[in-house]
């Protein structure tokens, strides 16, 4: 089969399939959750995936790594949690046309909630990312900048280091959404300094149903729940909820357990993965 729409949704090799399938026919359990073995394993798994993740990212800590359904609820996540919490009447967020929808709708929803104004970069006649628009709609007003890695449609590399740098200089946080970047780009967290970084497994070879928001530790910490259900508490009872600290705090449920497991290393598709990954420039 010859496949051409990795950018919406990569096929899975055979490592990725057949870990899925070893986890359902003899290590499947819930997880964080059980008192015997086999659950004990599995939570050892699905964190040790998180721990993964945070190396890949380079992220300070993997309590900074929260799994997601996909970047589009990473987003959806931090525009209802930081969004609600932190945004009011007449502050801005700063977006692009590069953006995907899912970029997009979240802010349009949370406009409707509290008032906030969207502004929205152009391309230039090439599509390409004019630094100095962005730079002229940030202002003292602006709390957000939300914006693409890698254009979906058009394969625009936005400039990463500068769009942090201006909205540094103007006092706002950094949101980028990484589902097309991360697939081509090696992507430092902490060399890049943004706030919020999200992407999407199944675009990263892996099973659809599992994503990841990289958020700063003080940033998760101050931002309150998404969703309310298991796992996400310290202790219920019926006058009042504590709720448990990062990443749990976002993880309400049952999490795609299967979906966090590792191909094995052995895999020769995966080292030729790994291998091209490297190469590639950071934008």
């Amino acid at each position: 089969m010859v496949f051409l729409d990795s950018g919406a949704s990569a096929q899975k090799p055979r490592a990725v399939i057949d870990a899925i399938s070893q986890c359902y026919e003899a290590e499947y359990a819930n997880i964080h959750r059980g008192v015997y073995e086999l659950s004990a394993k599995a939570t050892q798994a699905y964190e040790g995936a998180r721990a993964r993740v945070q190396r890949f990212v380079n992220a300070r800590s993997a309590s900074e790594i929260v799994f997601t359904k996909g970047a589009t609820e990473a987003i959806n996540l931090v525009a209802t949690s930081w969004g609600g919490a932190f945004l009011g009447e007449g502050d801005e967020v700063v977006l692009s046309v590069l953006e995907h929808h899912a970029n997009i709708v979240p802010w349009q929803l949370l406009r409707e909630r509290t008032g906030i104004v969207l502004k929205v970069v152009p391309t230039d006649e090439r599509g390409d990312f004019p630094l100095d628009a962005y730079e002229a709609l940030v202002g003292p007003r602006t709390k957000l900048v939300a914006l693409t890695h890698v254009s979906n449609a058009l394969g625009t590399v936005t400039p990463v280091d500068e769009i942090v740098r201006i909205a540094r200089d103007r006092g706002a946080l950094v949101l980028i959404d990484g589902a097309q970047g991360i697939v081509h780009c090696p992507v430092d967290v902490q060399a890049m300094d943004v706030d919020f970084y999200c992407f999407s497994g199944h675009k990263l070879y892996g099973p659809s149903g599992i994503g990841v928001l990289y958020g700063k530790e003080a940033l998760l910490a101050a931002m309150p729940p998404y969703q309310g259900g298991g796992d996400m508490i310290e202790r219920v009872t019926f006058e009042r909820t504590t709720f448990a600290p990062p990443p749990a705090r976002f993880e309400a449920g049952t999490p795609p357990i299967a979906g966090s497991r590792r191909p094995s290393r052995r895999d020769r598709l995966c080292r030729i993965v790994r291998s091209l990954r490297r190469r590639r420039p950071r934008a």
